[in-house]
């Protein structure tokens, strides 16, 4: 009887163990399934090269599937422990993608006269952040310290820094205006060459709005052409509408210049009843002339009213994008990547305002309709409402 007992208690031992094995086995299979996925492949490749940005965009492009596209989660063979280690992956990588916008933040809120200080503070940032950075973002950087450096230079007197002299690079008669630089009669090349017309306002040089540099920066930035081209936003202004001609211009020995976009929009465009920003249970108006959104409404237990969005407030840019220069249907193409990622609304103010993060999930069918009946009994905005 006893040594039946010892038999019994091998067996069951044994089990166990077999059992065990099996799921362990199964473990690992599981494992080893998700990181041989070509679904998720490229952006692990993205984690493992450090590259914070791609790897943002790669983790959030594949949550996005699994939430909107009908059977690719089977398609894919993605398990619960699958999709919960790429919604794991997409928060990191968000958040290691908006670390680095902090840093670079940090280096913009230092004041324009201060340009040693924020000559060092991008070095750092570059010298800390290379390997994770993108070869744009990488040239951004560096181009932004070689103005610095222009800047600092000119404002000291050793190299001749001029307005006039800037023109004469790009071709054209300027001067200085709080909202940017003027361009006056007499456009010759190469700006003519992408259609530069008179009396146009540059309100921004590559991602750098005009109104927001110091005069020997704007300087600096206008003659870097002579390095490498640079990009111009030009405003010509009406009074319902307004247009913006976004050219590129080298001011080398072969100086040349080419029209990228020219958009003509109306002054003031509003939310309508099939507007995309219904969805974060808000309703704004596109204010082209400056590039801000202004809000009008906040509809309750939305998105919008989560993060703190309020009526009256006014954002320039989305996710880190300047809307200056954007058309109604470019704003919504932004809009679209919640909620697969966070959106991010920078408030009018500088860098000194903390942007606004959206989160949770789009208004259903009903809920718009519901928020968008709730803003039109609140607003009368006659011939304004009804963007396409």
């Amino acid at each position: 009887m006893f040594q039946k007992a010892r038999w019994l208690i091998f067996a069951l031992s044994l089990t166990g163990l077999i059992g065990g094995c099996v799921r362990t086995g199964q473990v690992k299979a599981t494992k080893d399934r998700f990181y041989k996925s070509p679904y998720v492949r490229r952006c692990l490749q993205y984690d493992k090269e450090q590259m914070s940005s791609q790897s943002e965009a790669c983790w959030a492009q594949l949550l996005r599937r699994v939430r909107q596209e009908e059977g690719f989660v089977k398609k894919a063979k993605l398990s619960e422990a699958d999709l919960a280690k790429i919604r794991e992956n997409a928060q990191r990588a968000g958040q290691q993608s908006r670390k680095l916008q902090a840093e670079m933040d940090a280096c913009l809120k230092l004041p324009a006269n201060q340009r040693e200080q924020r000559i060092q503070c991008y070095r750092e940032h570059l010298k800390r952040s290379r390997e994770q950075l993108s070869r744009s973002q990488v040239f951004e950087v560096e181009n932004t310290i070689a103005t610095l450096q222009r800047a600092k230079m000119r404002a000291a007197g050793e190299v001749e820094a001029t307005i006039e002299r800037a023109g004469k690079l790009l071709g054209l008669r300027l001067h200085d205006e709080t909202d940017g630089v003027r361009i006056d009669d007499g456009v010759g090349p190469p700006s003519s060459q992408a259609g530069v017309r008179e009396q146009g306002l540059i309100v921004a040089v590559g991602a750098n709005k005009m109104s927001e540099l110091a005069p020997a920066e704007r300087i600096a930035r206008l003659e870097a052409c002579e390095d490498a081209p640079v990009s111009l936003l030009i405003r010509y202004g009406g009074l319902k509408q307004v247009t913006f001609l976004h050219i590129e211009a080298r001011c080398s020995e072969e100086a040349t210049a080419k029209k990228i976009t020219e958009v003509t929009l109306p002054i003031e465009t509003c939310t309508g009843a099939d507007a995309p920003e219904l969805g974060l249970g808000v309703s704004w108006c596109y204010l082209a002339r400056d590039g801000l959104l202004e809000v009008e409404e906040v509809c309750a237990d939305s998105p919008a009213a989560a993060a703190g969005v309020r009526p009256g407030q006014r954002y320039l840019s989305i996710n880190g994008s300047a809307l200056l220069g954007k058309t109604y249907l470019q704003l919504g193409q932004m809009l679209a990547t919640f909620p697969a990622s966070p959106l991010s609304l920078q408030e009018i103010g500088g860098t000194l305002q903390s942007p606004s993060f959206l989160n949770g999930s789009l208004l259903d069918a009903p809920a718009r309709k519901k928020c968008w009946q709730a803003i039109e009994s609140t607003l009368d905005r006659g011939e304004i409402s009804g963007a396409p």
